[in-house]
């Protein structure tokens, strides 16, 4: 790198470097497209540290954020399981990923939003330590139960077991689709905010 060059300056050559590669290796179009917007300096700011540890709350009508933040884990190859109301996701290839839909849709291979000891199993069983549990259907999962007691058992369970393996865990929640007693409880569960431009 030239010396007279600023350390964002050499930073963003070889994103531009790296792109023409990806480019000529057959890489994705997605990751491509996410080189290109480092290199333009957009995601400048927008990246959100995470401790080992701990637990993130995001509150967001669909799930874009924390399917952005959760792009960027996989992509480093750390290892995370991840429970969503997308029966398909582009992230689902990669091989440090378990992906399971949450969904009445049997032909997806997830499960029934009612199977709360089937997920937990799944989660427990592929989950390994320093790893990332991303769960954007908890509001959903309220939604189909008959018992607020169980899930709430369920989201204690499934903290327990990432923060005995010194992991992270994320949820994505839309506030407006959920009763306040339930926010509440999410609330104390989940340490920290991951703010999105809405809730900024």
């Amino acid at each position: 790198m030239n010396d007279n060059k600023s350390y964002r300056e050499g930073y963003r050559d070889g994103i531009k470097f790296a792109i023409l590669e990806a480019r000529g290796q057959g890489i994705s179009d997605e990751f491509i497209k996410r080189l290109e917007r480092e290199a333009s300096g957009n995601v400048e700011g927008n990246a959100v540290k995470l401790v080992y540890g701990e637990t993130y709350l995001i509150y967001e009508r669909n799930n874009r954020k924390g399917m952005e933040i959760l792009s960027n884990i996989v992509e480093q190859g750390i290892p995370a399981v991840i429970l969503t109301r997308e029966t398909r996701n582009n992230l689902s290839s990669y091989k440090n990923l378990k992906f399971a839909p949450i969904t009445y849709d049997e032909s997806s291979g997830g499960f029934n939003p009612t199977q709360l000891s089937q997920m937990q199993e799944y989660v427990v069983s592929n989950f390994n330590e320093k790893g990332v549990l991303y769960v954007d259907c908890i509001d959903y999962i309220f939604s189909t139960s008959n018992s607020v007691q169980n899930v709430i058992k369920f989201l204690t369970v499934l903290k327990d077991k990432v923060l005995e393996r010194n992991g992270i865990f994320i949820a994505s929640v839309n506030r407006d689709t959920i009763g306040k007693a339930e926010l509440s409880i999410i609330e104390k569960e989940f340490k920290n905010i991951i703010k999105t431009k809405r809730e900024q």
